[in-house]
């Protein structure tokens, strides 16, 4: 039986983001139990609230489908490991990079549009490698 190491590494990884990016929007929107762990500014920044929120948002949108392929692949067990392993660290550059962006930074083009690359690069890594073994 297959063990899926890098599903499930790189699951637990991407779910560690999602919590930390998760914490990052209740912060920003003054939640109680935010006001309970960190000390609370008084006035919220709309601005940096949105892109807050919308990272957390791009990276819930994209994260799910990429763990979702590369569970196929790893079923499937025809692919190196190598190239999963490969794809799996481009994929969370591109994450990481997106999520920097857009949590801490007010514009950074480099982080914006390498993080994009590298997340539809994994992307279509994965699909292609699902569709290539199909023939």
């Amino acid at each position: 039986m297959n063990d899926l190491y890098l599903t499930t590494i790189f699951a637990s990884l991407f779910t560690f983001i999602y919590l930390f990016l998760s914490f990052r929007v209740g912060y920003f929107r003054g939640s109680p139990v935010m006001k309970l762990i960190f000390k609370m500014n008084d006035e919220i920044n709309e601005k940096k609230l949105n892109r807050n929120v919308r990272s957390h948002g791009n990276f819930s949108e994209y994260v799910p489908i990429f763990l979702i392929l590369l569970l196929i692949l790893e079923i499937k067990n025809g692919t190196p490991f190598l190239y999963l392993l490969t794809t799996c660290f481009i994929f969370l550059y591109g994450r990481i990079a997106h999520a920097i962006c857009f949590s801490f930074c007010e514009f950074n083009p480099f982080l914006r549009i390498s993080g994009m690359l590298c997340t539809y690069l994994g992307l279509g890594i994965l699909s292609f490698l699902l569709i290539y073994q199909l023939s």
